[in-house]
């Protein structure tokens, strides 16, 4: 019983995306930080347009760059 609960929450979707726990973590973590530092730029593009006029979408390409070679990856 607990060993399915930690195979369905933990472990299913990394081995599913071909990562053991800690590398999806990872890999998680630091998608996440640019996906942050990205809205920040957002953000301070708002209010001042002058500033990091392409650094959000620049991270959004690149971002969506590293999920489309995973998924090639992980066929």
């Amino acid at each position: 019983m607990v060993s399915r609960v930690i195979d369905r929450y933990f472990l299913e979707h990394p081995r599913g995306a071909g990562q053991r726990y800690f590398e999806h973590l990872r890999f998680a973590w630091r998608f996440g930080a640019a996906m942050l530092g990205g809205a920040c730029a957002a953000f301070i593009h708002g209010v001042l347009p002058t500033v990091h006029e392409t650094t959000a979408s620049r991270t959004v390409n690149a971002l969506h760059a590293q999920l489309q070679a995973r998924h090639r990856t992980n066929r």
